[in-house]
């Protein structure tokens, strides 16, 4: 785990999912059965600086070093949106329902939301 107090790599899911973002991966521990799971990897000059549950699905938005911030549905483990903005790492990550506030190095706080069409 990267030693960084500005990171948020951990967090806790509603329904009883915990997950980490070590290095350049995110990994899911499932607490009804022990499991662990590897959700997604970044590049390898990259390295994930955020993860946050949404309150009401089974997704999770993980930002990165690079300002992208992707959401993942964790039972399909696939990429639903990818969103960019940021030109420096996301280290803080929000849900309220289906829009998402993420802060940055950059010193900008973005809101996105996960309905809208992705830009062309």
């Amino acid at each position: 785990m990267i030693d960084d107090y500005y990171l948020n790599l951990l967090d806790w899911s509603p329904h009883n999912v915990l997950a980490i973002g070590l290095d350049n991966a995110v990994y899911i521990w499932r607490a009804c059965n022990s499991k662990v799971e590897k959700l997604c990897e970044v590049s390898d000059n990259d390295q994930i600086a955020s993860v946050s549950w949404s309150p009401r699905m089974n997704q999770i938005a993980v930002g990165n070093t690079m300002g992208e911030i992707e959401v993942y549905d964790t039972v399909k483990k696939k990429i639903v949106r990818t969103f960019d903005g940021h030109i420096s790492r996301v280290g803080s990550l929000a849900w309220n329902d289906k829009l998402i506030a993420s802060g940055s190095r950059d010193r900008n706080i973005l809101l996105s939301d996960i309905r809208c069409k992705e830009a062309k």
